[in-house]
């Protein structure tokens, strides 16, 4: 058999296959089909190309690889069968073997020209053929031992140092180097037979001696799946965390919304949120500033975010982010959900550099386009482990690995994946939740939220409150309930309850969005079983008692208080000196500071000022409302997700068919020997074919002006983009660019 198999050979299986294996072909390597091939022989030649075989090799599982890079290695030899090849992996190779020809990586057993080159000079570890040594260097000595008996033979009563070094090249790498003085043991194997020389400075143990060393075998051990012992979990609690977690992740995201909304975050000029904004909302959000990076490109990535401002551009909550905020809780999770999965941001990357430069939040530079596929492939590694069992990190990139060798990205990466999972609770307890299944299996958002919603608890709509002003809620919080405790309470545990608890400091909170103290006390007693305690009472009359003795107005700015002895008291307070405070009157003072700036230094005073509106009410502060300005672009549909649409395919393989009948006709009305090449990929591959086989073609070259003119010449070197040839009939030497040359065909010998 032949060693490889060339684009004429492929070209041939692929115009004996039917449309339907075609489709198969295309759709598993759909690089084959961007942009349409002209024809067969041009699909062929792209499918033999190295970029396009190494795309996919990196979909082989790990006998699949294994056994592609047996069949490199057997080809040369003529031991390439199944039979064969099952011997050398150890395993049945039909399935494989099967594999690699529907992806036209091999036909009739014998590898795709492509495939050695990507698979690397010392497939499975083994040097190079003897007849390939004998080819590039001259060699002197005895016959190689071919096989194992003969091989015995010749160590029987070898030196020690000579069997370390035969043991040391057998299972590869196959070269080692040598300086002026060969070792002992290597020269003993080299005048024996057993090694060859490379180069002046290289000795290679010849891929047939390889073999015999191994007893036939391409690998020490057939590989086979991995066999983890998972930790077990029930179903049950890994549900009940998914839930709790992506209810924690849809109440941060809205906090975030909430914080750009009052304070947006700035761009830097580069792109992205700075360290010092990634603080400010992790202190706001009460989180690890990784996580708060997280939150923002998770709504990055569901379009709640758009830019405002014209000199100093900033992040602030998009339109869709008001909708967003009125719809239902399974809803909201299902859309950050689903905006995840397809996504192809990688925010564990914030933090890391790039040419010494720091990665930011909401970066443009974040996107990965291996990043979908990741994400896709560890939650379908996670939905194949059997349910009520949980993996680790380690077991999850074990299980990659296994599946694809060649494109597994660190177990670093892998762990920042289910790291985010479980943020998002598509995981619970390192498990996938039935929310995460269905997102798996259907990607529709009502069906997802339906499930999440069959995760969630009966809300609870009762507030035990205690006389030391905490709170409890006996389970998940009704939403009006939450929405009421988040503004008037601070929270001091979640879990299977919610735990709160009634401050100073919260009840000016309530106060400064606009609620009365009759108006809180009268809706904590409706969700209050027991009469509330007497202490908050106190605690809210006395917040609103002095709610409010000091105004602030917008006049760079103002301020008004109850009595004259307060304002004395405000201008002559050390704490408030950045201020600058002035009495206009008693009662009125003035400040150079914004009032924003007044409000936030006298709050961390200790005091409770309020805004004042022009008519002297107190101002409620009004929502942001964001611009009209494009949604991140984290939340388009990835562009990495696109597959062939099934009627695209149908009209690419009817073209190609056809196109494959012109080229016949055109190689029998110009009298040439094989396909004229008119597709770039499939001309290169002619134009580097003849080169390294030294033989003439005929090119047609388009000129400067347009024209186009025939010329017969033997190429000579293929780089960079230029090919250089020798014109036969002219008798002199030209370097054209590849793209003048618009077809490329081996004129007719006869």
């Amino acid at each position: 058999m032949a060693p490889t198999a060339g684009t004429q050979e492929l070209a041939a299986a692929l115009d004996r296959r039917d449309d339907a294996s075609l489709a198969a072909l295309l759709e598993a390597r759909p690089d084959l089909a961007t942009p349409a091939p002209s024809s067969l022989t041009s699909l062929a030649a792209r499918a033999a190309s190295r970029p396009s075989v190494e795309r996919a090799l990196a979909g082989l599982n790990a006998v699949e690889l294994a056994v592609a890079e047996t069949v490199t290695a057997l080809a040369p030899l003529d031991r390439a069968d199944r039979e064969a090849v099952s011997r050398a992996v150890g395993l049945d190779a039909g399935p494989a073997l099967a594999r690699l020809e529907d992806l036209a990586l091999t036909v009739d057993a014998a590898p795709l020209a492509g495939l050695p080159e990507a698979l690397g000079p010392h497939p499975a570890g083994l040097g190079p053929t003897l007849a390939e040594l004998d080819a590039s260097f001259e060699q002197d000595g005895p016959p190689a031992p071919t096989d194992a008996e003969s091989l015995r033979a010749v160590l029987d009563g070898a030196p020690s140092t000579a069997v370390r070094t035969l043991e040391a090249l057998t299972w590869g790498p196959p070269v080692g180097t040598t300086a002026q003085h060969v070792p002992e043991g290597a020269d003993w194997l080299l005048t024996h037979g057993v090694l060859r020389r490379l180069s002046p400075t290289q000795l290679v143990l010849p891929r047939e001696v390889g073999l015999a060393a191994r007893d036939g075998r391409t690998w020490r051990e057939p590989p086979r799946p991995p066999e983890p012992d998972y930790r077990s979990v029930p179903a049950t609690v890994v549900d009940a965390e998914g839930a709790r977690a992506g209810e924690e992740v849809v109440r941060l995201v809205g906090a975030l919304l909430a914080t750009w909304r009052e304070e947006p975050a700035k761009i830097l000029r580069a792109g992205g949120v700075g360290v010092r904004e990634l603080r400010r909302t992790a202190g706001a959000l009460d989180v690890e500033e990784h996580q708060a990076a997280v939150l923002a490109e998770l709504a990055g990535m569901a379009g709640l975010l758009g830019q405002d401002g014209d000199d100093q551009p900033v992040w602030v909550p998009a339109r869709s982010a008001h909708d967003w905020a009125d719809d239902t809780l399974p809803l909201q999770w299902a859309q950050l959900a689903l905006a995840w999965f397809d996504s192809a941001r990688a925010p564990w990357l914030v933090g890391t550099r790039e040419n010494d430069a720091l990665r930011s939040v909401l970066e443009p530079t974040l996107e990965r386009g291996w990043a979908v596929e990741l994400r896709r492939r560890v939650l379908d590694a996670l939905a194949e482990i059997p349910a009520g069992h949980s993996p680790t990190p380690e077991q999850v990139h074990e299980l990659l690995a296994w599946q694809r060798p060649r494109a597994t990205a660190p177990e670093s990466t892998v762990a920042a994946v289910l790291e985010e999972a479980a943020l998002l609770g598509l995981t619970g307890a390192g498990a996938l939740t039935s929310a995460g299944r269905e997102l798996l299996a259907s990607r529709r958002e009502d069906a997802v939220a339906e499930a999440f919603a069959g995760q969630l608890p009966e809300p609870v709509g009762e507030l035990l409150v205690q006389g030391d002003l905490t709170g409890v809620v006996p389970g998940r919080p009704e939403p009006d309930l939450g929405a009421l405790l988040e503004r008037c309470a601070e929270v001091e545990s979640r879990g299977s309850g919610l735990t709160v608890r009634f401050t100073p400091a919260s009840v000016r909170r309530a106060l400064d969005a606009g609620m009365g103290a009759d108006e809180l006390l009268a809706q904590l007693a409706e969700y209050s079983r027991t009469p509330l305690p007497q202490a908050l009472e106190y605690l809210v009359r006395d917040a609103a008692r002095r709610h409010g003795q000091v105004r602030v107005g917008a006049a760079q700015a103002y301020l008004t208080v109850a009595d004259e002895a307060l304002g004395a008291e405000l201008v002559a307070n050390p704490s408030l000196a950045s201020l600058s405070l002035t009495a206009l009157a008693p009662t009125v003072l003035v400040s150079g500071a914004a009032p924003a700036d007044v409000l936030r230094v006298l709050r961390q005073a200790g005091l409770g000022p309020v805004p004042e509106g022009a008519n002297g009410v107190m101002a409620v502060p009004a929502r942001r409302r964001p611009g009209a300005v494009p949604t991140h672009p984290g939340a388009a549909v990835s562009t990495y997700t696109r597959r062939p649409d099934p009627e695209d395919l149908g009209r690419t393989i009817a073209r190609m068919r056809a196109g494959e009948e012109q080229v016949r006709r055109d190689v029998e009305c110009r009298s040439v020997e094989g396909p004229v090449a008119t597709d770039p990929v499939h001309a290169l591959e002619l134009l580097r074919t003849s080169a390294a086989a030294g033989e003439e073609v005929e090119i047609v070259v388009v000129g400067a002006l347009g024209t186009t003119e025939r010329r017969r010449v033997r190429p000579l070197s293929v780089d960079g983009g230029r090919v250089r040839v020798a014109d036969l009939d002219r008798e002199v030497e030209l370097t054209v660019a590849v793209h003048r040359i618009t077809s490329v065909a081996t004129p007719s010998t006869a």
